[in-house]
């Protein structure tokens, strides 16, 4: 049995696809190992530990501007501080195994620190292909888990000295499953469910154009900064077809369930956990066509190119007016949390068996 940390800075303050994965991976692993999580959020009673680092924290921008290029952005310094914070507990605890999940400085310090202590470093592949990942490998962790085949190619291609495993993220299929009763809405059916930040990059104003050519109605799961312009487009083009709601992560099964198909028109993802969401309650998926995507969707959906509005409404029709059967539920248990923790367990076990 090892000892793990989990820095998470965002955990309990946001609930984004990494602070589910520390939720989801930490109360699985616990008991196989001993889990403690780091977090600025306040603490809720967990199956696994909880070390409340108190520093000033807030919901993060989707863009951090020149300064956050450079990791020198309020955040990512914020984010430092944390870490650095953490070192006399990490000291402490004597953790065999450390998972540095919010990049930046972050991934820099603790990397020193393993070096120095003799402990491993795991960084799943969160941030996707990109320059956030490149930095984490730039550091050399002893492993990195792709979260997709595309993104374990180029881990390997840019850093082949690192040892780079494929394991996914996954999805609670208890909670996430055809047999949750859908809520009940004043909507016109049939309904596209899309579940995203209001953010530029998830691109929804191209969903509500899409939506609205498809003569369909659109229901919009999410908040960000872009709010007040999306809902004005929402109730511009879409009537009282558009519905926007924020719910909790807990409530989030039973809105899936109202829709006949899922959208998300984002430019990337590093994975993208709500696609095996709303596969797991048996929604087909349409999406933007890359290789990732078409990793995690299968035959459970439709790949497109949202920025073709006709093309993308046209897809919508299609998918929302097809039957599936259960290829997205059936899609969806190839990720299972269950799954994918048995694999981080076995890592983690590996790993420190090389280290004695």
């Amino acid at each position: 049995m090892a000892k793990v940390a989990i820095l998470s800075f965002y955990s309990q303050i946001v609930d984004r696809g990494v602070e589910t994965f520390v939720y989801e991976i930490s109360r699985r692993l616990q008991g196989r190992h001993t889990v403690t999580v780091f977090q600025a959020g306040i603490p809720r009673p967990q199956k696994y530990n909880i070390c409340q680092i108190k520093i000033k924290a807030q919901i993060p921008q989707s863009s951090k501007g020149l300064a956050g290029k450079f990791y020198i952005d309020v955040q990512s310094l914020r984010i430092l501080a944390f870490t650095v914070k953490a070192i006399p507990m990490l000291i402490k605890g004597k953790f065999d195994v450390i998972f540095p999940l919010n990049g930046g400085w972050q991934s820099a310090t603790i990397r020193i620190f393993t070096k120095i202590t003799g402990a491993k470093t795991i960084i799943p592949g969160e941030a996707g292909i990109g320059r956030d990942d490149a930095w984490n490998l730039l550091f050399r962790p002893d492993v990195f888990a792709a979260l997709t085949t595309s993104q374990a190619n180029w881990a390997r291609k840019l850093t082949p000295e690192v040892q780079t495993m494929l394991i996914p993220n996954g999805v609670d299929l208890s909670k996430f499953n055809p047999k949750v009763r859908p809520k009940e809405l004043n909507l016109k059916k049939p309904i596209v469910v899309c579940a995203s930040a209001l953010v530029p990059v998830k691109r929804v104003k191209l969903t509500i154009k899409a939506v609205a050519k498809a003569n369909l109605s659109l229901l919009l799961l999410g908040d960000g900064e872009m709010k007040g312009v999306i809902d004005s487009l929402g109730k511009r083009l879409l009537g009282v077809g558009y519905l926007r709601v924020v719910v909790p992560y807990s409530d989030i099964p039973s809105f899936y369930r109202v829709g006949k198909v899922f959208t998300l028109a984002s430019k990337t993802e590093a994975f993208g956990t709500s696609y095996i969401e709303a596969m797991a309650c048996n929604l087909p998926v349409v999406t933007t066509s890359d290789d990732s995507r078409a990793e995690i969707i299968g035959d459970a959906g439709i790949l497109t190119d949202p920025t073709d509005i006709e093309k993308y409404a046209k897809d919508l029709e299609i998918a929302a007016h097809t039957n599936y059967r259960n290829k997205p539920y059936n899609q969806s248990l190839k990720f299972s949390w269950n799954k994918i923790a048995q694999k981080y367990s076995t890592l983690i076990s590996g790993i420190t068996r090389l280290k004695d």
